[in-house]
């Protein structure tokens, strides 16, 4: 089994506060990109967790003690809310060549790195005087007209979880299950999901605040993330199935990193055949490189363009890429009842997720959501070659 190399994002930003109409407004600032995004496949910090390997056993089939031992492993005990008896997370001394090892043993299906993945946040520091353009530029408010969403159903946010008594999210937050902290409170420690989230479905028409794009939608926090804006693949596969199997209509993962794993392809794939929509960001390096989970067939890979709908610089690019949405300076709530501007295919996603809650109100399947968000996109610039499809038209996607 060969490993795609991993691309390393940042979230560090340093923001000034902007007073606007009242509220407190942030603006990111400069935060130098990363250059050297390929490395090989090893034990650094923040690329998989240290010693530890996540192995899927055939039907059945398990390792002896006998085996364990000469692996120098340990199975970690599972106390989380999705538990799989054929998944299974072992503690090991050298994870390169425990996976090379079980991938040859006859009762394993696959065995991987247990990846750490980042948020993909690429911070910007150009002060944006406009506030909302996203919803405008893809003509949601008269989509409104016809729906808004419906408070039966939730946009599941995996991220670095949600700030629940924030003023714009506090009445339409529900508190699903922290894989951090293993509890059930998916605080925002770091402010990535909270912004997330208010793009997705912040509460609207409420004088105050920014409007969701799908407003009537309730939103589910799964928290994934850590306070650096880092997760296990072990966590973030398991808070997708967690997500599907609470009866979340559309998920959204603005995270991934350049790794084709199996674990994380298998659990887009669950959440898919539950009935689940599954929205990616398509990541921030500025490369045609696939990123995952976007690039797994049963999810929507989102790109990112900004005001003028120009693909935004840091965004991922090629005909894996589906659609695009707005990603360059995207006012939304932050922790501690704040907003701010943030850039980022991890701001571009949540449109698309907001979007598949409209569709969702109406009564449609996971199939058809995706069918009427690519068939109804506006062809722009780059369309493709830059990415498949073009910008997301909300009133077109209702209608089709």
């Amino acid at each position: 089994m060969k490993f795609k190399k991993l691309a390393t994002l940042s979230l560090a930003a340093t923001l000034a506060v902007l007073p606007v109409s009242g509220q407190a407004f942030a603006a990111p600032g400069v935060d130098a990109p990363v250059k050297d995004n390929k490395i090989n496949l090893s034990e650094e910090v923040g690329k998989y967790k240290k010693g530890e390997v996540v192995v899927k056993f055939k039907e059945g089939k398990s390792l002896s003690s006998k085996q364990l031992e000469k692996f120098d492993a340990n199975v970690l005990e599972d106390n989380e809310a999705v538990v799989d008896s054929k998944v299974k997370v072992l503690k090991v001394g050298n994870v390169e060549a425990v996976v090379k090892a079980l991938n040859n043993n006859p009762n394993v299906e696959y065995a991987e790195p247990n990846y750490l993945f980042e948020a993909t946040f690429t911070p910007n520091d150009t002060y944006y005087s406009g506030y909302q353009y996203g919803p405008q530029n893809t003509d949601t408010p008269a989509a409104w007209d016809i729906t808004q969403g419906s408070s039966s159903q939730e946009i599941a946010i995996i991220d670095s979880g949600v700030d629940y008594n924030h003023p714009d999210l506090n009445d339409k937050t529900i508190l699903g299950y922290d894989f951090v902290d293993n509890d059930y409170y998916p605080m925002d420690l770091n402010s990535h999901g909270t912004h997330v989230a208010g793009t997705a479905a912040a509460e609207t028409n409420n004088g105050t605040g920014v409007a969701g794009m799908a407003p009537n939608t309730k939103i589910l926090a799964v928290r994934a993330l850590n306070a650096q804006g880092n997760g296990s693949l072990n966590d973030i596969a398991d808070a997708i199935r967690y997500s599907a199997d609470v009866g979340a209509e559309v998920i959204n993962l603005s995270l991934g990193c350049n790794c084709d794993t199996q674990t994380l392809e298998d659990a887009v794939d669950y959440a898919w055949n539950s009935g689940s929509v599954v929205i990616a960001a398509a990541g921030n390096d500025g490369v045609s490189t696939t990123f995952e989970p976007a690039s797994y067939t049963n999810a929507i890979a989102v790109g990112a363009v900004d005001s003028s709908n120009n693909v935004a610089s840091f965004s991922n690019y090629g005909t894996w890429v589906d659609v695009t949405a707005p990603g360059v300076s995207i006012a939304s709530t932050t922790p501690n009842n704040g907003y701010a501007y943030k850039s980022g295919t991890s701001m571009a996603a949540p449109h698309v997720a907001g979007l598949a809650g409209l569709l969702a109100s109406q009564g449609r399947s996971n199939s058809n959501i995706r069918a009427a968000i690519e068939q109804t996109a506006d062809p722009i610039s780059g369309t493709g070659y830059y990415f498949e499809h073009g910008l997301i038209n909300s009133l077109d996607a209702v209608q089709y």
